[in-house]
């Protein structure tokens, strides 16, 4: 079976169930988790029952844009959706550094703002793979506690560094003591630190005073929805819409194939997976979203005629 490719621009809509994502734009002042409460109750409202959902990568409270949320059985799906690499939209000001190094912060040095010319020319040690250290105050786990909680306690100075990539960083203006740039990064980079790092290669010191997420993956800003205007619907994405938009953008990665009802059964029973399961067999290696018409079923792994399961994604 040859892989799934979409040349729609548009995300197509759910209309009759509650497993697909949702793409929503986080307003500042307002956590990832509390941001996903109209969620649930818009979802439970139109589906007449609770349905789960889970983000795939928080944003911190002073930050906004996009979330990817992942609903029903597509948040057995998790691990798929959190390695995408994303692109932010940041302002850092220059000159003053606070303990969180985002603008909630208390300010804790003062330094004077450096020149453009000595901010430009340290931008190139920030691109490619390098090491970062993490925020103190940032959700990181050490020995099983977040590490915010250990700096509250003070009991923590630093966390250890840790590799990460930038691909992209672009100066978008520049109005002292604000640096507005785009910055295209791997997971689990902390903009907070590139702000805090380059303000001490510039000689100087900075944080983060503000910060926009613009792309998870191929998944756009543009094609999200405020919380307050998310209708199930209209705005949850289907599953196999989800899939076409992956299989277009990495398609060595991300496939469709269909089930036969008989191979339906068998998948969510368990049984070892042969090429009867499936309306055509896989044409490549890679991993694949297994469908019934609509319905999801699974996310399997092929490999040179021998299938193994990732998720099974209803009993």
């Amino acid at each position: 079976m040859n892989r799934c490719i979409s040349s729609r621009n548009k995300l197509t809509k759910v209309t009759t169930e509650t497993n697909g994502i949702i793409l929503l734009n986080k307003t500042a002042g307002l956590t990832s988790f509390k941001a996903l409460g109209s969620l649930k109750k818009a979802l439970r409202d139109y589906s007449g029952s609770k349905v789960k959902i889970g983000h795939t990568g928080t944003l911190d409270s002073f930050a906004e844009g996009l979330l990817v949320i992942l609903s029903g059985r597509f948040t057995k799906l998790n691990p798929v959706f959190t390695g995408f690499n994303k692109t932010y939209e940041a302002d850092i000001v220059f000159g003053t550094r606070t303990n969180t190094l985002d603008p909630g912060g208390e300010v804790v040095e003062n330094l004077p703002v450096p020149e453009l010319n000595e901010i430009e020319k340290h931008i190139p040690l920030f691109k490619g793979g390098i090491k970062q250290r993490p925020p103190l105050f940032s959700a990181v786990h050490v020995n099983g506690e977040r590490a915010y909680k250990k700096a509250l306690q003070g009991t923590i100075t630093e966390l250890p560094e840790r590799d990460i990539r930038i691909d992209a960083f672009d100066i978008l203006d520049w109005r002292p003591p604000v640096l507005k740039c785009r910055i295209a990064c791997s997971k689990g980079t902390y903009i907070r630190s590139i702000a805090r790092d380059l303000g001490i290669a510039a000689g100087s010191c900075a944080h983060l005073g503000a910060l926009t997420r613009l792309s998870v993956g191929p998944f756009n800003i543009g094609d999200s929805v405020y919380a307050a205007d998310f209708k199930p619907g209209k705005d949850l994405i289907s599953g196999r819409d989800v899939f076409l938009k992956l299989s277009a953008v990495h398609p060595e990665q991300f496939g469709i194939i269909e089930a036969r009802d008989e191979g339906v059964r068998l998948l969510r029973h368990g049984a070892d997976i042969d090429d009867s399961f499936f309306i055509e067999e896989p044409a490549v290696n890679g991993s694949y979203a297994v469908f019934n018409d609509n319905d999801f079923i699974a996310y399997i792994s092929y490999m040179d005629g021998r299938y193994s399961y990732n998720f099974v994604g209803c009993i």
